[in-house]
């Protein structure tokens, strides 16, 4: 069996079309890898790139992206609503087939280093390429504070920030939107969420989305075999109902565990589903199943 590696990096940009396409285009570019999914969002200021392929290639792609997001984004500049330390902000490996949760650490520390020598950038680690499993929240919170970087110079580069890099186990990155203009519903919502037992592992903040005149529940479902996606949905849903608004949209970003996927069709539809009655070959005529990114200006 081939090994196979999910990698999922987070950029600070979601507004510049050549800049989205170029940190694309990076990774279309190297041999080995699969662009499954990738999308960028205005408000958050931010896109979301994954792709798979065996070790070699997936350091390679994932190395092109990073310089490619160093040389045009400048976060000293940067006004989004999501969280974030640099222009490559995260950088995880998520072990899929034939390899360890471990060998992705590895792989993990060794991008780091290597990002770390190439940029003079500061490099944090996080989950399993700690020995404490040091959370991404953690990170953002005590980054040149009570916590220095692993690799790189001590402060920020002056234009890229400081990358988090680590492995992790599949995680599923899930907005709600609501119709409420007031910031306080989406936050009680969010601290609701946070506080539910019968959702565990989900994290969630309270986000504004101006430009849509919108607000947001943003969460990241962490332990995603626990926690079905639709009580997520229907959990938000009905909060928002409560407190006088409802829901307009929700959207994925990034992929799906494919378990998930299925949980999703089986709960909404109360049937026992099993993976070979789901045909990809059946996929319609003229419907891309992967976006292109946006021409350069």
């Amino acid at each position: 069996m081939t090994p196979l590696i999910q990698c999922v990096p987070n950029f600070s940009e979601g507004r510049r079309p050549e800049v989205i396409a170029a940190i694309v285009g990076a990774v279309r570019a190297t041999s080995g890898v699969r662009l499954a999914d990738w999308s960028a969002d205005p408000d958050h200021h931010r896109m979301v790139v994954t792709f798979l392929g065996p070790a070699g290639p997936v350091r390679a792609a994932a190395l092109a992206a990073a310089a490619a997001a160093i040389r045009t984004i400048d976060v000293s500049a940067h006004q989004g609503v999501h969280p974030r330390l640099g222009a490559m902000d995260v950088l995880p490996f998520v072990p899929i087939c034939g390899i360890t949760l471990s060998e992705c650490a590895a792989l993990a520390v060794s991008v780091g280093q290597e990002l770390a020598a190439r940029h003079a950038l500061p490099v944090y680690l996080y989950e399993a390429a700690t020995l404490d499993h040091r959370s991404l929240p953690t990170v953002r919170r005590d980054a040149f504070h009570h916590l220095p970087p692993d690799f790189g110079p001590p402060g920020p580069h002056p234009t890229a920030g400081a990358v988090v890099v680590g492995a992790r186990g599949p995680l599923i990155a899930y907005n709600v939107n609501l119709a409420a203009h007031d910031i306080a519903i989406a936050r009680r919502i969010a601290r609701d969420v946070r506080g539910c037992p019968d959702l565990p592992g989900v994290r969630a903040l309270g986000l504004a989305l101006h430009s849509r005149g919108l607000t947001q529940v943003s969460m990241n479902i962490t332990r995603p075999a626990e926690t079905p996606l639709l009580s997520v949905f229907s959990f938000v849903a009905r909060r928002a109902r409560e407190l006088g608004t409802e829901v307009v949209e929700s959207e994925v970003i990034g992929a799906l565990p494919g378990h998930s996927a299925f949980g999703v069709l089986a709960d909404a539809l109360q049937a026992t589903l099993k993976p070979g009655q789901v045909l990809l070959e059946n996929w319609p005529e003229g419907v891309a199943r992967d976006e292109e990114p946006p021409p350069a200006r």
